[in-house]
């Protein structure tokens, strides 16, 4: 929430991540829609799906090359 010109903003991102403002004459109101509107958008989006079972090996340093792997040396 913010205050600009004697207003108070209610500052919040919707569902589809778009950044959304309106006025109101009091904080109190604006601390409340923004809040409403903070739930509702949180209720709309889309829970998070399982992890990849590709990326289990993401972060970690590569496996150990065995020595007949090795290509031989010309």
């Amino acid at each position: 929430m913010m205050k600009k010109y004697g207003k108070y903003y209610a500052d919040w991102t919707d569902e589809h991540g778009k950044r959304r403002r309106k006025a109101f004459p009091t904080a109190k109101g604006a601390q409340q829609h923004q809040t409403k509107e903070a739930r509702r958008a949180a209720l709309k989006k889309a829970p998070a799906s399982a992890p990849s079972r590709q990326s289990s090996r993401r972060g970690k340093p590569p496996k150990a090359r065995r020595a007949t792997e090795v290509s031989p040396a010309k």
